[in-house]
């Protein structure tokens, strides 16, 4: 069945190689541009994407989805309380003590957990 697929146009920038990043555990040629809407269980997270490029956290996590909540005492969903949209919460408590809420639109650099089919290549015949 045909799937519907956003593209989005980011500029992915070279990970950076200095004392404030961990080095990637994963290969990045598998990385892609989500809504963090769109990010579940199991995606790798490596950088926030916007239109200067993308921001690499200091140390790369995996998506625990959970329900948002703006009362959390966490002392990190209280910053989007006021978000217009609907807001994400793309983990808890790991790796900080805190939580990871995202605006929903906001655009996340993952390996996603659940990688895309390699598609075979056309054989000569059917061109």
């Amino acid at each position: 069945m045909p799937q519907s697929v956003d593209f989005f146009e980011a500029l992915v920038t070279a990970y950076p190689c200095d004392a404030d990043h961990a080095p990637l555990l994963e290969d990045p040629v598998h990385a892609r541009v989500a809504r963090a809407e769109d990010v579940v269980d199991g995606d790798l997270i490596l950088a926030a994407v916007d239109w200067n490029g993308a921001d690499y956290f200091n140390d790369q996590y995996t998506a625990h989805r959970e329900p948002y909540d703006p009362t959390c005492q966490c002392g990190v969903c209280c910053h989007l309380a006021d978000e217009p949209g609907l807001v994400v919460l793309l983990s808890n408590g790991h790796p900080w003590e805190t939580c990871d809420p995202w605006p929903a639109n906001a655009l996340v650099l993952i390996v996603p957990a659940r990688r895309l089919p390699v598609l075979a290549p056309p054989r000569a015949e059917s061109l």
